[in-house]
């Protein structure tokens, strides 16, 4: 098993699968990101994955998914 790495910036053209906290009860999240459409994902193709971190400090996921999708959009 490889370490998953973490990045600052989103890479171009991966998938969200989940946003949690970086440590338990603290305001750091992380994105769990893969290079292959979650839809399109099977045994056959082995997916990279990491972890990018979301800037600032949210209290709730909800908070951390907005901070997340602005800064993707924000790419495009």
């Amino acid at each position: 098993m490889t370490a998953i790495e973490y990045l600052d910036r989103p890479p171009t053209g991966w998938f969200v699968l989940d946003v949690m906290r970086k440590e338990a009860r603290k305001r750091d999240w992380v994105a769990l990101m893969v290079d292959v459409d979650p839809d399109h994902l099977d045994w056959s193709r082995t997916a990279r994955s990491a972890l990018v971190c979301i800037p600032g400090k949210h209290r709730t996921i909800h908070a951390a998914w907005g901070a997340l999708q602005d800064m993707m959009a924000t790419r495009h």
